[in-house]
């Protein structure tokens, strides 16, 4: 007798075929949509880094007071007609900073089409008079702008213009009290350990170097209401009065 086939073996390949030809669907469907997405980002990546849409077409420049926009625009040489997304920002920043009144400089991409580059001058701290000119320093003891004419401000006169002397001057700047500020007409410095602050009234102060600042800046409201012309608090443990 000839046996005949199982119909749950049929049903077992129905069922195989049927997987099989639904997975390959899938993976063609998978195929379909990556394909479609990468040809996307393509497109995108085209508009964002070569085509026209974002191309740089204008610089605006802010924060400038010593230096001048066109000056900024010279110096940054922004590559005009550029996509922003690729826009050389270190380079510009590195152009910039070499200024000697530039302290920081932040770039921002205002999309389409303008770069802006906002300028961070330097903060005078004095003034150094040097012959018939006046130099201004900052905090870091650096000189970043000469002027013919003084402007409102401590000034100093000192025996070089060696950053670290300079910086001293500054730090001793940056500790005195708000009103000892407004009283002095002038600090001198023959060393960076001979700093000397004179007031508007005659009075000095011997501040020796730039070492226990604010220790010595403690000192001051209580000597200065004290008889005497010079105020000694270079050795601020052992404060004098003359």
């Amino acid at each position: 007798m000839t046996a005949t086939p199982s119909s749950g073996r049929t049903d077992l390949g129905a069922k195989l075929d049927l997987r099989n030809k639904t997975q390959r669907r899938i993976r063609r469907r998978r195929g379909a949509i990556v394909g479609a997405v990468l040809v996307v980002l393509a497109v995108l990546a085209w508009v964002v880094f070569a085509s026209s849409a974002l191309e740089t077409r204008e610089v605006v420049v802010s924060g400038t007071q010593l230096t001048t926009p066109e000056e900024i625009i010279s110096t940054a040489k922004v590559p005009l007609g550029m996509p922003l997304t690729r826009i050389p920002a270190d380079s510009i920043r590195q152009r910039l900073l070499a200024l000697p009144e530039i302290e920081d400089v932040v770039l921002h991409r205002n999309w389409p089409h303008e770069l802006g580059i906002e300028v961070i001058e330097r903060t005078m701290v004095y003034q150094r008079i040097n012959g018939d000119s006046y130099q201004w320093v900052d905090a870091s003891g650096k000189i970043f702008h000469t002027a013919t004419d003084p402007v409102e401000g401590i000034l100093a006169d000192t025996a070089s213009d060696e950053q670290r002397m300079l910086a001293d001057i500054a730090a001793t700047v940056g500790a005195l009290p708000t009103d000892v500020v407004e009283q002095t007409s002038q600090i001198s410095a023959a060393t960076i350990d001979q700093i000397v602050i004179e007031l508007a009234d005659g009075r000095q102060i011997v501040w020796g170097n730039s070492g226990q600042a604010e220790l010595k800046a403690a000192l001051l409201p209580v000597l200065l209401a004290e008889p005497g012309t010079v105020f000694d608090v270079s050795s601020p443990g052992h404060p004098a009065i003359r």
